[in-house]
């Protein structure tokens, strides 16, 4: 037999091989998150088909479309590194991404009367407000703890001038939109065992909240997809 045919031999049978394991990868996926959207999942390790025979899977990419957490939904991926067919691994890191039109419904007072969206890394506020709709655009920062994100504003501009949202205090006919603009927690729950929240920003297309994942067995954090 020729090294070409060989070759070919263990480039089908790793193809093949890994083609199963993803697709087994993606049903546990789609069990665990329920996704209103398709379930992607990548083998990104070198000849990861043949590497399951030996109970290594390798890195592993998991994105699904559509999951509803908290009454929020979000697209989320997971990427964990040396993953075995045991569901151990060397940990990893995820993310959620929220739509903009989530985000706007969840803000509630914050944000009535304005939308939501991103610039900068910065959350953006933009719309009318007050009985007479004046247009304004408020800057927020997004901060976070290992289990909560807080989305504190910072600037407010309108008609051409822009101003620190500390300062509104200082005018009388302003003092409401001021206690409208105080910073709000939202508490990221039910989170596995071995998961955190390290940072959060706005991209383009939503919020992205990104999560760290410890090394180890699913319920200790590694499979927690």
């Amino acid at each position: 037999m020729s090294t070409a045919i060989l070759a070919a031999l263990v480039c089908a049978t790793d193809l093949l091989v890994e083609h199963r394991t993803e697709e087994r990868l993606a049903a546990q996926a789609s069990r665990r998150l329920k996704p209103e959207g398709p379930v992607h999942t990548d083998l990104t390790t070198p000849l990861a088909g043949l590497r399951t025979l030996g109970g290594e899977v390798g890195d592993v990419e998991v994105s699904a479309k559509g999951v509803r957490r908290q009454h929020t939904v979000m697209d989320v991926t997971v990427r964990l590194k040396d993953v075995t067919t045991d569901g151990d691994s060397a940990g990893g890191t995820a993310t959620a991404t929220v739509g903009y039109d989530e985000v706007t419904r969840r803000l509630g007072s914050l944000g009535d009367g304005l939308t939501a969206g991103g610039q900068g890394g910065d959350l953006i506020l933009g719309g009318s407000v007050g009985r007479l709709g004046l247009p304004v655009t408020v800057r927020a920062k997004v901060s976070t703890t290992s289990d909560a994100f807080t989305i504190t504003p910072t600037t407010v501009s309108a008609l051409g001038r822009s101003m620190a949202v500390d300062d509104l205090a200082a005018l009388p006919a302003a003092s409401g939109l001021r206690d409208e603009l105080e910073p709000r927690t939202v508490a990221v729950t039910g989170l596995p065992r071995g998961v955190a929240l390290t940072s959060a920003h706005a991209a383009d297309n939503g919020l992205v909240l990104t999560f760290s994942i410890d090394a180890g067995p699913p319920g200790a954090g590694g499979g927690a997809a």
